[in-house]
């Protein structure tokens, strides 16, 4: 168990991490810029990460495990769980919009769309008279058309409400499903 000094500086280190990322794309963030804006030593940085991308590491992991309580205590139907995700993003949406403009889209999506209770929920969503082999496609559809619209909501300064973002995506899925017997 982490103690409080330990905690303190890994906070500080994070925060001066989000902050650089602000204006500066993480190759170019020194190890140095790092510390000097945290305002903590390089020996205390190496104590606990070995790079930048360590750290940045850090901070995902932090952020999904907090995403994916979220997840488990949402509402019952997949319009809610949706719903409480976005409301949980809105509520962080500096930290997850630099994280989502940090990370390759590929890389971020494929450990977004791992979390067990999404993929049980776009599981769900599948219809079952689809073969493996299409349920592959189907599910890569809707994670990275979800995974656009709301990398661009994030993005945009006057926002939809959760609620319309996920009214949005819903009835695309159930588009989706209206349409089964003509999708493959």
């Amino acid at each position: 168990m982490e103690n409080q000094r330990i905690r303190l500086s890994k906070t500080m280190l994070k925060n001066a991490l989000i902050e650089l990322l602000k204006t500066k794309n993480i190759e170019k963030i020194t190890i140095y810029e790092l510390c000097s804006t945290a305002q903590i030593n390089r020996t205390t940085f190496y104590k606990y990460y070995g790079s930048q991308y360590d750290l940045l590491a850090d901070i995902e992991r932090e952020l999904f495990n907090e995403l994916e309580t979220h997840l488990l205590t949402g509402g019952e139907t997949e319009y809610d769980k949706l719903k409480y995700v976005l409301e949980f993003l809105d509520a962080d949406r500096e930290k997850w919009k630099i994280l989502i403009n940090t990370v390759a889209d590929q890389d971020f999506t494929e450990k977004l769309f791992s979390l067990p209770t999404i993929q049980a929920l776009i599981r769900s969503s599948v219809p079952e008279q689809y073969t493996s082999r299409q349920e592959e496609y189907i599910r890569l559809f809707y994670c990275q058309g979800g995974y656009a619209i709301i990398r661009k909501w994030l993005n945009k300064e006057a926002h939809e409400t959760p609620e319309e973002i996920s009214r949005l995506i819903i009835s695309l899925v159930f588009m989706g499903r209206q349409q089964e017997g003509h999708l493959f």
